[in-house]
């Protein structure tokens, strides 16, 4: 495995030379991260000239419509015919922002595994387990964005960041940093932002359509969640919320409706873990957060064979349905923080 700190520049640059195909992959369900990195990857490519492709394993929500490039994007759940023909020719293939073949989808896992190009893996979450051949890997870094701009610029690529570059990656920034506002401790973070700020990209647009895009449905949700369904163990310091598909088709709920609302119980003060549950047809979809001491991805590692960062992750959890979830959730959590205490 090789890491962002010592990673072979000259044999990626070998091997982009002496191949022609390439595809970039980012994870099921993509955020704005996702989509963002394999967008600015792609820009980067078609100005070397390069046969490249860009595939999601699912759709992305309205909010990240409007980053450069989307319309280039193959969906394999919409046309799995032609995702996976450019899976078999394909010669490089681009894994960003995951670092395991679970993250590419039940349907699409057993295709990534299979594929036979090259793989190089960019990703910024910690304990990677995919099999990349390359695996550039910081999880000092904001997002995958902030790393694509790295690889970029270690690659000697610079010149290649137009404005579709410039506003890709730093919507990407943007959203897995919450405006700035989580995991960007490091001034490098700022000092690329600056960079892609100095391209000419219109910030007050980006956040708009990233954060003032939702449904009239979402903010009368929202204010449901915190009325009537945020469940607060004052001991436990956590916050938990379920809801059944039923509550959301009741407010329109659409993909991508629930990003952000997963934070809102940490504004309260002695509150430091929050985890909401989205029923969908066979699983409870879960997003945990934390501002504490508390380390969620190795709770959802351990209970609900999920990941993601010490203060960010998501998980499954199987054969419950919303209600009795909510009083699950709260025992496993307890029994996580006992065994963390022995």
């Amino acid at each position: 495995m090789t890491y962002i700190k010592d990673f072979d520049k000259a044999k990626i640059q070998t091997l982009l030379s002496e191949n022609q195909k390439i595809t970039i992959l980012g994870h099921h369900n993509p955020d704005g991260d996702a989509v963002s990195g394999c967008t600015a990857l792609f820009e980067v490519f078609r100005q070397l000239n390069k046969d490249v492709q860009l595939v999601m394993p699912s759709k992305i929500s309205e909010a990240i419509k409007n980053i450069p490039n989307v319309e280039h994007i193959v969906f394999h759940e919409k046309d799995k015919e032609k995702a996976e023909k450019i899976f078999a020719e394909t010669q490089v293939l681009f894994c960003i922002d995951f670092n395991a073949y679970k993250r590419a989808g039940d349907v699409l896992s057993p295709v990534l595994q299979a594929c036979k190009a090259f793989k190089i893996m960019i990703d910024h979450h910690p304990q990677p387990e995919m099999c990349a051949d390359i695996i550039i890997s910081d999880t000092s870094v904001s997002s995958a964005s902030e790393l694509v701009y790295e690889v970029i610029t270690e690659l000697g690529w610079t010149n290649h960041v137009n404005q579709k570059v410039a506003e890709s990656l730093f919507t990407g920034i943007m959203t897995d940093t919450n405006n700035f506002s989580v995991n960007c401790s490091r001034a490098r973070t700022f000092e690329i932002a600056a960079h892609l700020l100095a391209k000419g990209i219109d910030r007050e647009r980006i956040y708009e359509q990233v954060f003032n895009n939702y449904t009239e449905g979402r903010l009368r949700f929202t204010g449901y969640f915190l009325d009537k369904k945020m469940i607060i163990d004052h001991d436990l310091k956590i916050s938990v919320a379920t809801f059944s598909k039923r509550e959301q088709d009741n407010y329109g709920f659409k993909h991508g409706d629930h990003e952000g609302l997963v934070n809102m119980p940490l504004s309260i003060s002695g509150v430091e873990v929050s985890i909401l549950a989205l029923e969908h047809d066979d699983f409870l979809k879960l997003s945990f957060r934390s501002k504490g001491a508390v380390d969620v991805n190795v709770f959802a590692r351990k209970f609900f064979n999920g990941g993601g960062h010490v203060r960010a992750a998501g998980g499954k959890l199987y054969k419950v349905k919303p209600h009795p979830a909510t009083q699950f959730l709260i025992e496993k959590f307890a029994e996580y923080i006992k065994s963390e205490i022995i």
